[in-house]
């Protein structure tokens, strides 16, 4: 007994030792091992396109070739204008699996509108996209601006979940931020995704905003595309080229297990269920003997309206330069106002102020089969006439209908007058404005409509219309709208300066 208990003390310890060496073998043996094999975080790819520009088509067609997906989010009022995608090219899309969005019906700055208002663009546009067919679950706020209340104007209409822009991290800007959106979303009505892909991206980048994410935490990666096009004034702009070769390493990165990488539109990466379609009605027409325009002197300001002026965009098209103005005094005291236009270096086309085209807050609402009176005060150093645009009372989109005769140059205020045709069945609201289509300048003031029915006397003076016509071209005299391209036409609704006699064309008659 006592010679083997230092026998089995000796063997203990040499098994404790043992034990500790294999334990340290491990740990210093083990670790670069786990490093080496540690497991990429789940990504999921959207790739998502703005406005429905007609040369995202071909993005399209590329994306099918990959076995690619994608959500295009369409502006409802411009579908069918020169440089924008046919209801055909909807079609198509969703055909090859891809999502359909939403993204208002005139592309406004949805913070700036009411509320009530932003509804309207919301819900038009995603009524509009119902009615042709399209299960409509996401949505993109024009500029990437939005406001708590056009977020819940937004969520009102039915849409899940709704995009914003520059608030993930890319090589350019918001190197602090996150590198990828969860799934789900945090803020569904706000989900975050990189700044949009401009021309002097690289795929290098576009490469980035996939693999950042998977070394990273994972989550979901929305890339916003807009013009797919080799056209430098085209802007933003990706080449065909580099969108073909983000598509093939896009489509053979995710299909590789070990990238544990999806691609999926955003309505499913999401994965929300559509929703009910939700109406917004415009609001009724002004009564017999009201003036249904809006801040029809002028004396209304607004800091949000890119004209200065409460309910008035700038208007025009075609090839001259026009400058717009608030001008004092205007035509009923000192401190009244009135605006100008003056238009110089004129090809063809025109310009003038219209009441902002929108779906009720400013745009007068009109009623099918009825007549109305437009009234506008104006001097003027060369003829003018007026110009009259509708909007569709089912999509909301606006369109030239018709103009009226000329009225002479006026030196001092005179009132031009003139009664419409029957408001065409089909179209609930009205824009119209003096317009100049040639050099000079044209002030104008105290601008009214009015239902036939009812309206108050003309007064005095009043012109007639008998203005000596000047030179113009035969296609500015068949008053038919011309073609625009789809540059003019965007920059024009940024600057607030949208005219869609360049878009949609003639209203038949």
């Amino acid at each position: 007994m006592t010679k083997g208990t230092p026998i089995n003390r000796l063997t203990v310890l040499l098994a404790v030792l043992a034990a500790v060496a294999l334990v340290v073998t491990g740990l210093l043996g083990g670790a670069p091992a786990r490093a080496a094999t540690a497991a990429p975080k789940p990504v999921t790819v959207s790739l998502t396109f703005d406005d429905g520009d007609a040369d995202q088509v071909q993005a399209a067609q590329v994306m099918q070739q990959n076995g690619l997906v994608g959500t295009f989010y369409i502006i409802t009022g411009y579908l069918g204008a020169p440089g924008y995608m046919q209801q055909s090219d909807l079609a198509a899309l969703a055909a090859a699996g891809n999502e359909i969005g939403g993204h208002s019906v005139t592309h406004p700055d949805m913070s700036a509108l009411s509320q009530t208002e932003a509804q309207r663009q919301a819900c038009q546009s995603r009524a509009t996209l119902s009615s042709w067919g399209y299960q409509v679950r996401s949505f993109a706020y024009p500029f990437a601006e939005s406001t708590s209340k056009t977020r819940d104007a937004v969520q009102a209409c039915g849409y899940t979940n709704a995009r914003g822009l520059g608030d993930v991290r890319t090589t350019r800007d918001c190197a602090g931020c996150v590198t990828a959106e969860t799934l789900p979303p945090r803020r569904p009505m706000l989900t975050r995704a990189p700044s949009q892909v401009e021309a002097d991206w690289t795929l290098a980048d576009l490469q980035q905003q996939v693999t950042q994410a998977k070394t990273d935490k994972g989550g979901w990666v929305q890339l916003t595309f807009h013009h797919i096009s080799d056209d430098p004034t085209l802007d933003p702009t990706t080449s065909p080229a580099l969108f073909t070769q983000f598509a093939q390493w896009l489509a053979a990165y995710s299909a590789d297990p070990a990238n544990v990488t999806t691609v999926k539109t955003v309505g499913d990466a999401v994965g929300t269920p559509v929703q009910p379609v939700v109406q917004s009605p415009v609001p009724g027409p002004a009564p017999a003997g009201v003036n249904g325009v809006q801040n029809p002197s002028f004396q209304t300001t607004s800091a949000t309206s890119p004209s200065g002026q409460k309910c008035w965009q700038y208007g025009g098209y075609g090839s001259n330069t026009a400058a717009f103005s608030t001008v004092t005094p205007g035509r009923t005291g000192t401190t009244s106002k009135a605006v100008s236009v003056t238009v110089s270096g004129y090809g063809d086309g025109d310009a003038k102020w219209l009441p902002t085209f929108d779906l009720g807050d400013c745009a007068p609402t009109v009623v099918p089969g009825h007549t109305y009176a437009m009234r506008e005060w104006y001097k003027a150093d060369t003829a003018t006439q007026f110009t009259v645009y509708l909007r569709d009372s089912v999509t909301g989109s606006w369109h030239y209908w018709t103009s009226s005769p000329w009225y002479a140059a006026a030196p001092s205020w005179t009132q031009a007058a003139w009664t419409t045709d029957q408001i065409p069945a089909g179209f609930d609201g009205i824009s119209f404005g003096l317009n100049l289509f040639t050099n000079g300048t044209l002030t104008t003031d105290d601008v009214a409509l009015y239902d036939t029915v009812g309206a108050p006397a003309i007064a005095s003076p009043t012109t007639t219309n008998t203005a000596t016509p000047r030179s113009r071209t035969a296609a500015a005299l068949t008053r038919i709208a011309p073609v625009v391209d789809a540059l003019t036409v965007r920059s024009r609704a940024v600057l607030g300066q949208l005219d869609t006699s360049g878009t949609a064309g003639e209203i038949p008659r």
